[in-house]
This record gives C-alpha cells, sequence and structure tokens, in this order.
C-alpha cells in the first residue's frame, strides 16, 4: 500500500520499528506519492512511510534512527540483466581486467599481456578479459599464431569487452581439448580459417565457456571467493538483485545455493539457464512454482541468443554496417548486414519447448532483422502475457517493433550505457546517424506501452545504475558530449523506474521489491542526493552511500 495524501502508511500489525530513515528524501517509486520524509523497516520489512512525525510514531527504546542528513533513501537497484558468475569468473583475480574502462590502449593490452607471461610459472594459465578493437583503436584482433608468440609457454585466453568472442593461443585450445575437429555447440562456434585451422577465436557464449572452464580450473582461483567479490562489488553499485543470464545449472547450482545460504550473502539472484536443445527435450526441465523474494537464489527462466554484438559486426540487420577503417579492422566487408546464431526454425523451436515447459524466456538480441525473427517466434508460442517474455539488450529496435511486443506481452531490457560509451562510435564508425543515434529507443518503449529495465551485463560495463539512469535521462556520449536522439530522452522519474520497479516486475518479484512500500521487503540503497533535484548533467556524480538488502546492510559504512 503506497503513501497517500501525506499520511504515514504502515503494514498491518506493526508496532514498532527496527530503525527508521529521517532527515533526507525517501524516493518511493511508488503511485500516487514519489517521495516522502521519512521510512520505518521492521523485520527486514518496510513497514512505514510518510512524514518524520507519523513515522517516528514507531520509534521505542531499541530503534535505529538514521539521519541521512539530506542524502536520499530509494529502493534498491535491480540488475536484470546480469552476469555475476562470469564477473567471477573473468574479472577477479586471478583473471586480468583490460576492458577500455580500466586499460586505454591496445598497445597497454599486449604489454599486460607480456607482462603477465614475464611472471607466471610455465603451463601457468592467463586469462584476459575486456579487449575491445572499437574503445581500444590501436588494438589488431589477435590471432592464435601472434598468441603463441607472445606467450609461448602458457595458456592464454582474451576473451573481447562485448563477451561474444575470444581469442585462444594453441596451448588454450589444447587444454581445453579443443582441435580442428571439435564439433560446434549449437549457436557457437569455433572459428577456422580458410586452411582448415582453428585461428584461436571462438564465439558466442557455449563456446566461450567449453574453452575457458578448464583454464580456469588449472589457474588456481577460488571460485566461490571470486564470485562472493563480484556480488560484492554489485551490491557497491546499489544492487540487492540481479539476474544470472548464463547460468549452467550442472556447473553453478551448488555454488549459487551456497552463497544464497550465507548470513552475509549480499545479492538476491535469479538464474535464466542457457537454452540448449538437450534442455528443451528433458521432461525433468519443467518450472515450477514461482519463488518469492525470501528466496536468495532462484532459477525463473530459459536464455537464447539469436545474434551477438554490434561490436563483434555479428548482428542481424536490415541495414549495413558502414565501411570504415574500424569495421575493417573487425574484419567486416562492405555492405556487412550480420546473421543469425539460430536459424528461425531453431529460434522457433526451443522458444516454444520451453514455453510448454512453463518458462520465462530471455532472448539476447540486438539488430532489427533479429528482433522481427524472435518477435514471430514468441508469437508462435502463444505464451500468456503473464509469463513476461523478455528481449535482452534491443540496441537496433524499432517503435513499431516496441508496439508489437507491446500487443505480444513482450517486454525489453536495454543496455543503455551502449549510448554513454559507445554513442560516438555507433554513429561515426558502425552505423551512421539515422541508425546509431537512435541505439537504445527507451523513450519509443515507453511511448509503446512497455514495461523496461536498464542494464549493465555482468563483465561488458561496470556495474552503474547511477550512470544508467544519467544516460537515459541525457543520452550523451561520453567521448563527443553529443547527444544522441534527444526525443528519446526519459525523465528521471522514468529512468528510476526502469532501474527499480520495472526490473523487479521483469523479474516476477514486483510485488515484494523495487518500490518503497509497507510490506516490502526493504531493498535499500541510500544516494548521495536526490536524483529527483539533481541537475540532469550533475546526475552521474552521485554516489552510492549504503545498500541493504531485506533489512540487513551489505555495502557501506554502517548507518546509525
Amino acid at each position: 500500500m503506497a503513501n497517500q495524501g501525506g499520511h504515514a502508511v504502515t503494514a498491518p500489525t506493526v508496532d514498532g520499528a527496527d530503525v527508521i530513515f529521517i532527515g533526507g528524501a525517501v524516493v518511493t517509486v511508488a503511485p500516487g506519492a514519489p517521495e516522502a520524509e521519512a521510512l520505518a523497516v521492521t523485520g527486514g520489512r518496510i513497514s512505514a512511510v510518510g512524514s518524520n512525525s507519523e513515522v517516528l510514531g514507531l520509534r521505542r527504546s531499541g530503534t535505529t534512527v538514521v539521519d541521512l542528513r539530506g542524502r536520499a533513501v530509494l529502493p534498491a537497484f535491480v540488475e536484470a540483466h546480469g552476469h555475476p558468475f562470469a564477473m567471477g569468473v573473468a574479472l577477479a583475480p586471478p583473471a586480468i581486467d583490460v576492458r577500455p574502462f580500466t586499460v586505454a590502449t591496445g598497445a597497454q593490452v599486449l604489454q599486460k599481456l607480456t607482462d603477465a607471461t614475464k611472471a607466471a610459472p610455465n603451463g601457468s594459465p592467463i586469462l584476459m578479459n575486456g579487449v575491445d578493437v572499437l574503445l581500444q583503436p590501436d588494438l589488431q584482433l589477435p590471432t592464435r599464431t601472434q598468441l603463441d608468440t607472445l606467450a609461448p609457454n602458457n595458456p592464454v585466453i582474451m576473451v573481447a569487452n562485448s563477451g561474444h568472442a575470444a581469442y585462444a593461443n594453441t596451448a588454450a585450445l589444447e587444454l581445453a581439448g579443443i582441435t580442428t575437429d571439435t564439433p560446434n555447440p549449437t549457436g557457437a562456434e569455433f572459428v577456422h580459417g580458410s586452411d582448415g585451422e582453428l585461428t584461436g577465436e571462438v564465439r558466442e557464449t557455449a563456446a566461450l565457456l567449453q574453452l575457458a572452464a578448464p583454464v580456469f580450473q588449472r589457474g588456481g582461483g577460488d571460485l566461490l571467493a571470486n564470485v562472493r567479490w563480484a556480488y560484492d562489488q554489485l551490491a557497491r553499485a546499489g544492487i540487492a538483485t540481479s539476474s544470472d543470464h548464463s547460468y549452467d545449472a550442472a556447473a553453478q547450482s551448488a555454488l549459487m545455493s551456497q552463497l544464497a545460504r550465507e548470513p552475509g550473502c549480499a545479492l538476491r539472484i535469479r538464474a535464466y539457464e542457457m537454452g540448449t536443445p538437450a534442455l528443451a527435450h528433458d521432461p525433468a526441465n519443467i518450472a515450477g512454482s514461482r519463488p518469492g523474494a525470501d528466496e536468495l537464489f532462484a532459477k525463473i527462466g530459459m536464455k537464447l541468443w539469436a545474434d551477438g554484438s554490434p561490436w563483434q559486426g555479428n548482428i542481424f540487420t536490415t541495414f549495413p554496417y558502414l565501411t570504415t577503417e574500424a569495421t575493417a579492422r573487425m574484419g567486416l566487408g562492405p555492405h556487412h548486414h550480420g546473421a543469425m546464431n539460430y536459424t528461425p526454425e531453431q529460434v522457433s523451436e526451443l522458444a516454444a519447448a520451453f514455453v510448454r515447459q512453463g518458462w520465462q524466456l530471455a532472448c539476447h538480441v540486438h539488430g532489427d532483422a533479429a528482433i522481427d525473427v524472435v518477435l514471430d517466434a514468441f508469437e508462435r508460442t502463444g505464451a500468456p502475457p503473464d509469463l513476461r517474455l523478455r528481449l535482452e539488450h534491443v540496441g537496433a529496435m524499432r517503435p513499431d517493433q516496441f508496439a508489437r511486443a507491446a500487443k505480444l506481452g513482450v517486454t525489453p531490457s536495454l543496455f543503455i550505457a551502449h549510448v554513454y560509451y559507445w554513442g560516438d562510435v555507433l554513429i561515426d564508425e558502425l552505423f551512421g546517424p539515422d541508425h546509431g543515434a537512435h541505439w537504445m529507443s527507451a523513450r519509443s518503449a515507453l511511448d509503446a506501452g512497455l514495461r523496461i529495465s536498464f542494464h549493465n551485463d555482468g563483465t561488458v560495463t561496470p556495474p552503474d545504475p547511477i550512470g544508467n539512469i544519467a544516460t537515459a535521462v541525457t543520452r550523451t556520449a561520453k567521448g563527443s558530449g553529443r547527444v544522441l536522439a534527444p526525443e528519446e530522452r526519459l525523465d528521471v522519474d522514468m529512468a528510476i523506474r526502469a532501474q527499480t520497479l520495472d526490473a523487479a516486475w521483469q523479474l516476477h518479484l514486483d510485488a515484494e521489491i523495487g518500490s518503497l512500500e509497507p510490506g516490502k521487503y526493504a531493498d535499500l540503497v541510500v544516494l548521495s542526493a536526490n536524483p529527483r533535484s539533481t541537475p540532469p548533467d550533475q546526475l552521474r556524480e552521485l554516489t552510492v552511500e549504503a545498500t541493504f538488502l531485506m533489512g540487513r546492510q551489505t555495502y557501506g559504512d554502517p548507518l546509525g
């Protein structure tokens, strides 16, 4: 029940509070009452929202009163499309982070590899994550031969920042048991050259996992500690709930369940398992009842990849990539339109099978031509709107496609950070002003009547819900400062909702989290100031001061 008419609304039978927040804006994301003065928490749930005097009426001898001192409390952010397990594998030590946000040039990437090779014992694997030929413009895509020369005695894998490709030397391929005769996983590829030999490049998630798993195992990393590290990174960004969109139950279920049982677990996780043909035909792969928010780990859906990444040149579009120096370095020829990872028939068969099993389905798709294929497949399933079938990333999605999605009850999650980090690249190097500027058309999605979310996609960009909100409001490219398609900007309340309540809705958790209303769990984030009164060009400067999961603080200096 929302706060109405300026009066405190309390949960039934509440006669006291464990914690009361006063002295700053309470941004509720609730209908009819966007802000309040105070909030109370009892037993891990929100017990009252309203004025200071009314909420302080729940103060008892043991109540902690937190003076926000001008800061703001909001619903904790929800990462509707995340990869915390992959973050732990690819970013936590011993992996080496070479994303363009930490390593600016290709020369520096190669120096990192040289340094790592000198420091590593012979035979010790080296995993580097985040190479990006667009944001590290002096970088050439590494080949097996080049990596053999640079690291003759160590298995080496360089993962592309997109997460849709990796580059390995001979030792890494041998360690993974990948030969010229190894069959391609469904929707993925071990790339061969014109001579039939492996080039060292692998494409798409199933191939990457097959390549990287033995390298990580031999690398000596503590997987449980690494994934716990990833959880903490997300909590530092104000996130209390994340999805995992590349979940493999056989390899990850025990670990994720163990983390959820830990008293200090920092995240609630909702997993989407990678949708293989084997699972589509598995009679045991049947969805059960939906888990409540008190369950900190649960599988809720299946995941498909219809196409790839714009940064790899493998998204399926009706319009061509530009012919530029950048697309040449990407290995793209003139009039390149990309392609699908699955055939339309495979998309339809897998989607229908998983919907029959009762699963929510999430499909990675960027190109507008691929989006048509996926919408056709979703329509054929006859899925009820309550299943909330999802489209992931949707960079090139058009207004007419958003309208069609709304009619089908399909919901998109937008990788809005593309506009900030790659905005100039989208226009100048890849697609031109007509298609590049309208990338991630959030306002068109809302105008079509859709509920949307924003995300940072695990390893691809740093977890930054505040940055996502700022990007949605301003649509400013980091490099040039130009505004991409200003008509697609959102107001700040729309943007906050996409990172809180509507993201929770996509995960079927909106009845329990996502807004500050009595009875909901006290998933909270304390920000340095109120985003609703912060100038748009200063939103990105806001900082996360504290994060709470079900009333338990998971990040920040103790409040109170």
